[in-house]
């Protein structure tokens, strides 16, 4: 017998926050509020993103499709992010979580989205169409590193992030949006974004009170999670200025599409390393990848020629031609076959193509091309 699945509604909402909590074994005053507060709101709007199970008129178990708009170049792509996902520990081992993530996918599928992502473990999820791949870089920035660098700290103020600063919020959403690759977050939530995570959201203003920038940091206030400007200079400074104002190290995570910034501070970080940017699963590859290829060669240029490469029995052939930047659904012979698996890890890495698969003589642009820039940012993450 199929189980009865619904989606919740605003009336809803404390009920299954206190069952997220009893089954993430969540301690006050942690609770899914405080750590998402951009999607977890008693609204009807925001509470229909999340898929239910009930036993006696009780909720057991719970899977969140949260939508985003994903801005990649001139394309809004449908993403959905996977959250919450959680079944109270008297009910595990009845196949709720199964039930609820093949109606998730079917229903994703059926509505146009485009690609899916989420956090968690790798296998779990891989039974539901999802691997992990992606790639963003992670950059230990010392002290040390700055001063050989001969970068001193500029007079560079920091104040905590408020949605109550419209003026202030303006600018800095502007610079959010001026990244090649981001979420659209709205004005009056861009603040609730910033604070997922429990991270911490920081203004930074020149001698004149100028948002000249801002970055997010977790609680220790040694990581920063996100950091926009007005250019990559000002960034590079906003860095060595938040370094003096800790008195510590920066350990900064960029994503793929911010090239300048990664050139900047790859020059000068004491280490690097580059790390999947969670579990992805892509519903409309034709559309992901025409948008994705063309923010790469917007952003570095890619050598021109085409692909034909074939994905569990589907061929897709990529193409770079002057401007003209696509991937069209061909029935042309592929130079290179995949499974789904393979064709997340070879197109989107972390690792390099031929770490994946033999890449054949026909298929070698795809060393040139790949890894594609598919990063996920942690304010926009469920």
């Amino acid at each position: 017998m199929a189980e009865v699945i619904e989606r919740l509604g605003a009336s809803d909402f404390d009920e299954a926050m206190d069952v997220m909590a009893t089954a993430f074994r969540f301690g006050a005053p942690r609770d899914f509020p405080m750590l998402l507060p951009q999607i977890y709101r008693p609204t009807d709007e925001l509470m229909k993103a999340i898929y239910a199970i009930r036993r006696e008129g009780r909720i057991v178990s719970a899977v969140g499709v949260h939508p985003r708009e994903w801005q990649v170049g001139d394309t809004t792509l449908k993403l959905a992010g996977i959250g919450g996902v959680c079944t109270l520990s008297d009910y595990r081992g009845q196949g709720l979580m199964r039930a609820l993530m093949e109606r998730c996918v079917a229903d994703m599928r059926s509505e146009g989205i485009h690609l899916s992502w989420l956090g968690g473990e790798r296998q779990r999820y891989a039974y539901h169409g999802y691997e992990k791949c992606g790639n963003v870089c992670q950059y230990s920035l010392r002290r040390a590193n700055f001063r050989h660098a001969e970068l001193e700290a500029k007079a560079i103020r920091f104040e905590p992030m408020g949605k109550h600063y419209a003026s202030r919020l303006a600018v800095a959403k502007s610079y959010h949006e001026a990244k090649p690759i981001h979420v659209r977050r709205s004005q009056d939530e861009f603040v609730l974004y910033l604070l997922s995570g429990y991270s911490e959201p920081w203004f930074a203003l020149n001698a004149g009170d100028e948002v000249i920038g801002y970055l997010v940091t977790t609680p220790g206030r040694d990581h920063v999670r996100e950091v926009a400007a007005r250019d990559v200079e000002t960034s590079l400074d906003m860095l060595v200025a938040w370094s003096d104002k800790t008195d510590d190290d920066v350990h900064l995570s960029v994503q793929p599409d911010d090239i300048t910034l990664s050139r900047a501070v790859g020059a000068i970080a004491e280490r690097v390393s580059v790390n999947g940017s969670g579990n992805w699963q892509v519903y409309d590859w034709e559309t992901t990848l025409t948008a994705l290829l063309t923010v790469l060669h917007e952003g570095s240029g890619m050598i021109e020629g085409s692909v034909v490469i074939g994905i569990d029995g589907d061929g897709y052939e990529l193409t770079v031609d002057g401007q003209d930047v696509r991937c069209i659904r061909t029935s042309l012979d592929p130079a290179l076959t995949t499974t789904w698996q393979e064709a997340h890890r070879l197109l989107f890495g972390p690792g390099l193509a031929s770490t994946v698969l033999e890449i054949p003589d026909a298929a070698k642009l795809l060393e040139a091309w790949t890894p594609l820039p598919l990063g996920f940012m942690r304010a926009d993450s469920v």
